[in-house]
């Protein structure tokens, strides 16, 4: 899998397989969130929903596979080897709109898994349709963090267990799963003791929040789409 994500892309003369698949895929998911947007505006419950859910879960998963194969995959960790153009413009511009772009992204998937939770928490199914409900939601803030915080550290887990069937386990690697779900889980927190100070009322705060996590999400695209441009199509990587 590594070589074949390493191997020549099909989007640029300087691609590989790996950042074009990436590149895509990004594209696919954020139109599908676009379209997931506009049935909500649309009224159109259980459509945003069916699109909106699966698309989050096949971002989280793909996500979930790059880490695995490519740790994440960003030159950025690499060092300034592996960008092609003038060495002036990685420090002022190439390497601030990276960083940028992987805070976005990591909170990219914070917001997909809380949005996720939240469009249960939040809506009701009403025959073929489903409606989000107003009002304070049930539970307490202190069971909410317990559920979250032992998810955060079961699944990794889970698939730390499911990853070392094909590898050798290392502290390393164990440390780095568990701390990503923790991180994750620790993001989701954050994410709902806001949404219970800002928007106590759940229908007001599905709407806010996912509003929020829309634009995230094509700020995430058009950073993507810049950095993709600087690496692969105007300069030839200096690495890989």
């Amino acid at each position: 899998m590594q070589t074949w994500l390493e191997g020549p892309g099909f989007l640029s003369p300087y691609g590989t397989m790996g950042a074009d698949m990436s590149y895509v895929l990004a594209i696919a998911f954020t139109v599908l969130f676009m379209i997931g947007w506009r049935y909500a505006k649309q009224r159109r419950g259980q459509s945003h929903h069916a699109v909106t859910l699966w698309a989050m879960l096949a971002m989280i998963a793909y996500f979930v596979a790059y880490y695995v194969n490519r740790g994440l995959g960003a030159l950025a960790f690499e060092g300034e080897e592996g960008f092609g153009g003038p060495p002036e413009l990685y420090d002022t511009v190439f390497s601030p709109l990276l960083t940028f772009h992987i805070l976005v992204v990591t909170l990219g998937m914070v917001m997909a898994v809380y949005m996720i939770v939240l469009g249960f928490r939040t809506s009701v199914r009403r025959g073929a349709e489903r409606a989000l409900v107003g009002g304070i939601l049930r539970g307490s803030g202190w069971r909410f963090a317990g559920w979250v915080l032992l998810a955060s550290t079961v699944i990794p887990l889970i698939l730390f267990g499911v990853r070392i069937l094909f590898s050798t386990p290392t502290l390393g690697k164990f440390i780095g799963w568990l701390s990503s779900g923790l991180l994750v889980g620790i993001g989701v927190l954050i994410v709902e003791w806001l949404g219970r100070a800002l928007f106590p009322d759940g229908e007001r705060r599905h709407r806010a929040i996912g509003v929020f996590t829309m634009v995230l999400y094509l700020v995430a695209l058009l950073t993507s789409t810049m950095t993709y441009v600087m690496l692969y199509v105007l300069w030839k990587p200096t690495i890989g």
